[in-house]
């Protein structure tokens, strides 16, 4: 069938380097649309603190047949490519038509290793203090490497001059000047007269008239057309489709170029599309294919056509309509989807993701799984937690049918309806999986995989599962990374501790655990990858407060130690369930994880830490009937444990607080602990605790 003459596709890249890549922006992730024009593609991504209409409204000019600068170089670009699909060529004669570029920096750099690479030039972004990049220049010329800067417009003429006195060591080293402020003919002229510095002009917002030395040429935003002088192609900073167009048009302009600037790739976290460029070193390697390239990777992408699109629809948040938000939530900007992340333990948050990062994890996932057309997910989890909304972004990309069971949880149930829809995918946490082995059914013989995940799986249960013949997968994953990091081989059916990261993503450990001798690869566990959320709203009290999740590198530290040797992970323990109590460091989880190997029921009981007027804290068992006898497994426990970690008290409740997919809630039931409790004495004295609180 022919696809639809209009259609996009959304996508966020998130930068390696300091907010934003220049002195106008503060922006992570760089957020745009790819777009399909009778068969051929180009990129759309705006910055609007340079000039550009924001991203909803090239979104909505694109729906109406309306134009922006970028749309015009959009739809042109498309036509170019289309023709050369059509004729099943690519529009790159090789790669050594393409000019070499240099290495664009946004922060600090190893520059002796760009060097060595083969790169003559880099190119440093500055802000209003000079002084910054000026270290930096310094560092570059130190490696025997030319510079040029890029102002973004954010000097005032003093400061220029000021720089440009205190720059004249480097100065034989400086190819030019970009932007360094707003362009007016007349003033930039006055300025390179006074200064002696070769100027380049980027983006002009008025006409040109001189004053400048180099113009800088984005196909992105203007045609290409001959001009006299020397001029330098750069993309823009544009998804790497884009980037391949800029170096298409840098290819047919031919002689009077400088070195150009045409490798930004590098500046962001790896994805399908970064890895077919080059990897290294200052010349330009195409990514293969028709047109411009990237032919298998385009055409798996998830197009909407424009004619169903509600592009101008706000972002949503997903939350449990139970437990709503305060003020509902932060407002998202069109693209981005939240999930509420009140989690155990911390204040109300909402994790932000872009499509592009749901995607990046919907398609690692699957391929991990094998997942293909023929399969039936069964999905019980629900739309409001992560697990839940990927199984149907999964299926929805691999093209498999969905069965949806979001009626109160009935492991009964379940596995009818897994035997009767033929289910041969499915994703439990813990708790349910517990249930389903009171049951002591066998699994449904059409199931090939079901993944475990959201907690820690104690090893009887999974043991006796493996036993009913439960093809199970251990997984690790968080909401920051849109669901699994890590999961276990399917051929291995549940090696119950050691799991596989996904190839998607990039992990470390933080070796400070908190202990005086930690063995080496065990530490908090660090991330980076395109499945990446772009960050967090937290609620303060009073606002919700956008804070980004990564570092400048990309790194997202986590709250979980882990053992890590390679690609092969092992969960240990929450480290913000740590307290301490005399002064010694517990673990709240590896401590119930002790009892539970000792005769509790796992997921029928926890451990809570409240205040105490000598010790400073105090370890309390609050348990549910079904837990087994509390005084046994406090005795027991008592002979195995140094004396900082015994548990002296235990309190039996009616139901625990729980969270809909049957996760105790840590944070209630501590809130709960810490009002006066009349009268509390070991083992039933304690009122039921309201699951609802």
């Amino acid at each position: 069938m022919k696809p639809p003459p209009l259609a996009y596709f959304r996508y966020g890249l998130r930068l390696r380097g300091p907010a934003g890549g220049n002195a106008r922006s503060a922006r992570r992730v760089l957020e745009g649309f790819l777009v399909r024009v009778d068969g051929g593609y180009a990129s759309v991504l705006p910055w609007p603190e340079l000039g550009d209409a924001p991203l909803e409204e090239q979104w909505q000019a694109f729906r109406g047949g309306g134009t922006t600068p970028l749309l015009e170089r959009a739809r042109a670009c498309a036509a170019v490519d289309a023709a050369a699909r059509r004729e099943g060529r690519s529009l790159f004669l090789g790669p050594s038509c393409v000019p070499r570029s240099h290495a664009t920096v946004t922060g600090s750099a190893d520059f002796v290793a760009l060097r060595a690479e083969g790169f003559t030039a880099v190119k440093l972004k500055g802000g209003a203090d000079w002084r910054d990049v000026l270290g930096r220049m310094r560092q570059a010329v130190a490696a025997g490497l030319r510079v040029r800067v890029d102002f973004n417009g954010s000097l005032q003429e003093e400061a220029f001059l000021g720089f440009a006195r205190a720059a004249e060591d480097v100065r034989e080293w400086v190819d030019f000047v970009e932007d360094p402020l707003p362009y007016d003919a007349a003033r930039w002229e006055r300025l390179r007269q006074e200064s002696g510095w070769r100027l380049a002009l980027d983006r002009l917002t008025g006409e040109e008239a001189g004053g400048f030395d180099v113009r800088v040429l984005k196909p992105a935003l203007e045609a290409v057309a001959r001009r006299a002088g020397p001029v330098v192609f750069t993309s823009y900073m544009d998804h790497p489709l884009g980037q391949a167009f800029a170096a298409w048009e840098a290819a047919r302009y031919g002689e009077g170029q400088e070195l150009a600037g045409l490798l930004t790739h590098r500046l962001f976290v790896e994805d399908s599309f970064t890895e077919r460029l080059a990897p290294r070193g200052p010349a330009w390697s195409g990514p293969g294919g028709t047109g411009l390239g990237f032919d298998d990777l385009l055409e798996a992408l998830r197009w909407v056509s424009v004619a169903g699109a509600s592009l101008a629809s706000p972002g949503r948040v997903w939350q449990n309509p139970r437990d709503p938000l305060p003020e509902g939530g932060p407002a998202l900007v069109p693209g981005q989807i939240g999930f509420a992340t009140s989690g155990s333990t911390g204040s109300p948050s909402v994790v932000v993701h872009t499509e592009g990062s749901l995607d990046a994890s919907a398609d690692s996932v699957s391929a991990w799984l094998g997942a293909r057309a023929e399969d039936v997910w069964l999905r019980v989890l629900p739309l409001f937690h992560v697990g839940g909304f990927q199984i149907e972004r999964r299926a929805a990309r691999s093209g498999s049918r969905v069965v949806v069971d979001e009626a109160k949880w009935d492991p009964a149930r379940l596995l009818g309806l897994a035997r009767a829809e033929g289910a041969t995918l499915l994703s439990l946490v813990p708790t349910q999986l517990a249930d389903l082995m009171q049951l002591g059914g066998s699994a449904p013989e059409s199931l090939r995989a079901v993944v475990v995940g959201g907690g820690a799986l104690e090893e009887a249960v999974a043991a006796r599962a493996r036993r009913l013949g439960w093809p199970l997968l251990g997984s690790y994953g968080s909401s920051e990374a849109a669901s699994q990091v890590a999961t276990a081989a399917p051929a291995a059916a549940l090696g119950p501790a050691a799991l596989e990261l996904l190839s998607i993503w990039e992990a470390r450990v933080q070796p400070d655990c908190g202990g005086p001798a930690v063995p080496e690869g065990v530490g908090l566990l660090e991330l980076r990858g395109p499945a990446l959320a772009a960050g967090r709203f937290v609620w303060t009290g009073e606002a919700w407060h956008f804070q980004d999740l990564g570092d400048a590198d990309g790194w997202w530290r986590s709250s979980d130690r882990v053992e890590l040797a390679g690609r092969t992970l092992r969960f240990s323990c929450r480290a913000d369930r740590s307290v301490k109590v005399l002064g010694e460091l517990v673990n709240l989880d590896a401590l119930e994880q002790q009892i539970a190997a000792l005769g509790l029921a796992p997921g029928h009981f926890a451990i809570a830490a409240v205040p105490h007027p000598r010790c400073g804290v105090e370890l309390v068992l609050v348990a549910e009937p079904a837990a087994g006898p509390l005084d046994a497994a406090l005795a027991r426990q008592a002979g195995r444990v140094p004396p900082f970690a015994m548990v002296r008290r235990a309190l039996e409740v009616g139901a625990l607080p729980r969270s809909p997919l049957g996760k105790i809630q840590h944070r209630a039931l501590a809130a709960w602990l810490r009002e006066p409790i009349p009268g509390v004495a070991p083992a039933g004295a304690a009122p039921a605790i309201d699951p609802g609180r």
